[in-house]
Formats: C-alpha cells, sequence, structure tokens
C-alpha cells in the first residue's frame, strides 16, 4: 500500500469514525442530565432498555440488509446510469414499505406484545409501540444512506446525516423527557420524531435525484443477496438483546447493566464507523483480486484491528470515570463493568475482517447457519445463568457466543479463499487480552479491589502488549506520513 494510499485511508477513517461517533457520544454525555434521585434511576433505565430492544428489532428488519446491499451492488453499477438511479430508490422505497408494514403489525397485536413484558408500566405497548417502529425505522434510513454516500465518497453528505440525526434525535429526547416529567415516554417520543425529520430529508433528497422508484428485476437480485443478513441481523438482536428480555424481571439489575452496555455501544458505533471506512478499501483491492493482492487485504485489515483495538483500551477508564463522576443514582455501579462489556467489540471486529471475503464474493448464507448455533448457546446460557449470576451471567453468555461467531467465520473464511493473516495479531493477541480481563475481574471480586484499580491493570498491560506488537507499523506508518505532510 502506497503511503499516500495510507494517508488518504487514515484521514477519511477518522472523519467517518468522528460523524458516526458523534450521535453515540452525544446520547451518552447527556445521560446525566436525567439521571439522578429527583430524575431517572436505574428502575427507568430498565424501560428504556426494552424500548431500545423494541426498536432495534425494527431496525433489523425494516433495514433488511440493505446497508450492506446498497455498499456491494455500487460496485456493479456506473453511478451516471439510470439503472444505478433505479437501484438507490428501490432500496430507499424498500424500506419505507416495510416499515409500514411492521407498524401495522405492531398496532394489530399490540395488546399481545405487551403481555411479554412484567413491568406494569411496559404492558401498556400502546403508549410507546408506534414511536419505537418510527424510530426504528428513520434508523434504517440513516444507515443506508450513510452506506450510499461513503461509498460515493461524498463525505460532507455523510457528516450531515450523521450529525444531525445526533443533533435532532438527542435534541428531542430532552425535549420530551422534560416535557412528560422525566418519563421513558417522553424520551421514546423524542427519539421517533428527531430520527423521523432527518429521514424525511434524506428521503427528499434521495426521491428528487433518483426519482421514485421500485425496480422488481433488481430488488429480486438485491433482495437474495440481502435476505441471510436481514436473518443474521435478526439473530444478531437475539445475541444482542436477549439478555435484556430475560433481566427484565430484575429492573433494577437491568438498568445498571443496560447502562454499561450503552456505554459500549457508543464505542461500538464507533468502532462501525472505523469499519464503513474501511470496507469500501478493501473491496476495491479485492475487486483487483483477492490472491493477488493479499498484502494490500491483510495491512487495511490490520490498521483496522490496530484502531480498534487502540480505541477500545483508550476508552475504558474515561468512561469508568465518567460514570462514577456524574451519575447519583445505582446506575453508577455500571462502572465497574465497562472493561468486561467493552471485550465483545474487539471479538466483533475480528469476525468484521473475516466476514469480508464472504461479503465480497457474495457468499451470505453463511450467516445464517453459523448465527442460529451462536443464538442457541446464548439463549441457553443467558436463561442459566443470568437468574444466578445476573449481569454477570449476560456479559459471559455474549462473550461466548461472540467467540462462537468469530471462531465459526474464520474456519469459513479459509475454506473459501485462504487469506494469509498474521495470527498472532488477527487471533492470539486478542483473544489473549480477553482471557487477561476475565481474569483481572475474578481477582477483583474475590480480593475486593476498586474497580479503577482492575481497569487501569487491564488498560495498561494491552496497551504495553499492543505497542510491542504494532512497533514496526507504527514507525512505518509514522515515517511515510511525516514525509508527506
Amino acid at each position: 500500500m502506497k503511503a499516500e494510499n495510507i494517508k488518504e485511508h487514515l484521514k477519511l477513517s477518522f472523519i467517518y469514525t468522528a460523524a458516526a461517533a458523534f450521535t453515540p457520544l452525544l446520547q451518552v454525555l447527556i445521560q446525566p442530565v436525567y439521571e439522578g434521585n429527583n430524575r431517572l434511576n436505574a428502575v427507568d433505565f430498565s424501560h428504556l432498555a426494552i424500548t431500545e430492544l423494541i426498536t432495534s428489532l425494527v431496525f433489523a428488519v425494516a433495514l433488511y440488509g440493505m446497508g450492506n446491499a446498497i455498499a456491494r451492488f455500487y460496485y456493479d453499477h456506473n453511478p451516471q446510469s439510470i439503472t444505478y438511479r433505479k437501484m438507490v430508490s428501490s432500496v430507499f422505497s424498500s424500506i419505507l414499505l416495510r416499515g409500514v408494514l411492521i407498524g401495522l403489525v405492531a398496532w394489530i397485536l399490540r395488546d399481545a406484545i405487551g403481555l411479554l413484558f412484567k413491568q406494569a408500566v411496559l404492558q401498556d405497548f400502546s403508549t410507546y409501540g408506534i414511536a419505537c417502529v418510527v424510530a426504528g425505522v428513520g434508523r434504517a434510513i440513516n444507515v443506508t444512506a450513510a452506506a450510499l454516500f461513503r461509498n460515493e465518497k461524498k463525505v460532507i453528505s455523510f457528516v450531515l446525516v450523521s450529525v444531525g440525526l445526533g443533533v435532532f434525535r438527542v435534541g428531542f429526547q430532552l425535549i420530551g423527557l422534560f416535557f412528560f416529567n422525566m418519563s421513558f415516554l417522553g424520551y421514546v417520543y423524542g427519539s421517533a420524531i428527531g430520527a423521523a425529520l432527518v429521514s424525511i430529508v434524506i428521503l427528499l433528497v434521495i426521491f428528487r435525484k433518483m426519482g421514485l422508484h421500485y425496480d422488481r428485476k433488481q430488488m429480486r437480485e438485491i433482495n437474495r443477496f440481502a435476505r441471510p443478513l436481514m436473518q443474521y441481523s435478526v439473530i444478531v438482536w437475539v445475541l444482542s438483546f436477549a439478555d435484556r428480555f430475560i433481566m427484565e424481571g430484575f429492573p433494577t439489575q437491568l438498568g445498571i447493566y443496560n447502562t454499561a452496555v450503552t456505554f459500549a455501544a457508543g464505542i461500538t458505533l464507533v468502532l462501525q464507523g472505523l469499519q464503513g471506512a474501511n470496507q469500501p478499501e478493501v473491496f476495491r483491492v479485492m475487486k483487483a483480486g483477492i490472491h493477488e493482492n493479499q498484502s494490500a487485504i491483510r495491512q487495511y485489515c490490520n490498521i483496522l484491528l490496530m484502531q480498534s483495538l487502540l480505541i477500545v483500551f483508550v476508552a475504558i477508564l474515561p468512561m469508568m470515570l465518567y460514570l462514577d463522576l456524574f451519575y447519583e443514582t445505582a446506575v453508577k455501579q455500571a462502572a465497574g463493568l465497562i472493561p468486561l462489556i467493552m471485550m465483545r467489540s474487539i471479538l466483533r471486529t475480528q469476525f468484521v475482517i473475516f466476514s469480508y471475503p464472504a461479503y465480497f464474493l457474495k457468499k451470505t448464507r453463511i450467516f445464517l447457519y453459523l448465527n442460529v448455533i451462536a443464538v442457541i448457546v446464548n439463549l441457553a446460557l443467558n436463561y442459566l445463568l443470568i437468574p444466578v449470576y445476573y449481569f454477570y451471567g449476560a456479559i459471559a453468555a455474549g462473550l461466548i457466543a461472540d467467540m462462537v461467531m468469530t471462531a465459526g467465520i474464520y474456519v469459513y473464511q479459509k475454506r473459501i479463499v485462504d487469506v494469509h493473516w498474521n495470527h498472532l495479531k488477527t487471533l492470539v493477541y486478542p483473544l489473549a487480552t480477553i482471557v487477561f480481563t476475565i481474569i483481572v475481574e475474578i481477582m477483583r471480586i474475590q480480593l475486593g479491589w476498586d474497580y479503577f484499580v482492575s481497569g487501569a491493570i487491564v488498560v495498561v498491560a494491552a496497551l504495553g502488549a499492543m505497542g510491542g506488537l504494532y512497533k514496526n507499523e507504527i514507525l512505518t506508518f509514522s515515517r511515510r506520513l511525516w514525509k508527506l505532510s
């Protein structure tokens, strides 16, 4: 990879990551405004966890893999052609149609859905269900637009979409919370209004430029590609939210756990921004030949893993400190869970890297088969462990399920195309860091350490090992960028 390409790639990675991080980080930073003894407490946060569970399911179904689909099929068209305009318009039309259908189903089944929950305030699904649907569909439109603008390299459009969503969603959440006297309903309605306003602007821009189309022939091929991804997304939703559904009967525990997961999710979205910037570059190299360009593929993926690990480790202590300083209720205990929960981000980055060949070669059916196994493992472990170990049981179930997914996609990738990874960097070091973090957490519980002590041990050890492992890459990139500056 040429130094000029490295510099351009890192610049785009920074821009895309910063824009993608804006909304989740803003979401986290404003939480102390509505958390406190006279505001929302851990039980209220459990209500927010359940509404996010519903919104995320709507998002997965409404999206139907269109973010990945539009990113892949972009390379099959001339961006100036009528078929390209029809493809883009059809993708957004399909999201709207699915959103309407989901809303109708949610309204018809509102009473049955409410009976799934134990807390009385959540059983009245009609008061918040449609708002969750609107927020989920809006998120699907936003993610697809971001994927489109990223591949078209329309950086300003990508930034406007990402920042606009953050400003409108968080702004209306705060308005809703104070208008409804600190009820979770205000939060949900605010999310729906903010997401809807940004989505309307996106759709007006897309349909004005591309026209209003639904090309059945193109959508048949796109849906064949996307169907396994949607199924995979639903399975990932189960992997991500089964723990919160099972913990719904333990509201305080759920509120603490969900707060820690929300903080980690902010970093996850930052990492997704990195992955989004990395994916087009990897696909462009793969288009020139996977076997012929293995060195470049490895280098792009090593950059992604190095950046991701650095963000994870650097973020741990500041997040713990923020929770400890600015939260008043039992939610403050979430600080001690941050190091363990952040380890899932490492496994998910490995999964993305090993998934690139399957996505590019359009072999997406593997994601369904592979993740059915992972979801069975996750559900079984959550059911067995949460009633005994509460949030530690949920964390253990999530880590094990993610390890199953990562191992499975690695084996499959080796079968379809043998990329010669540096196993010390892509497998050994990340997994050793996860095991080390688990051991330190067990020692903290047994020896009664303050959670800042154990967090500091994990961060210092991980960064020290990382500096030694990536020493040559860091020095090489620094020299090249210095020459270009």
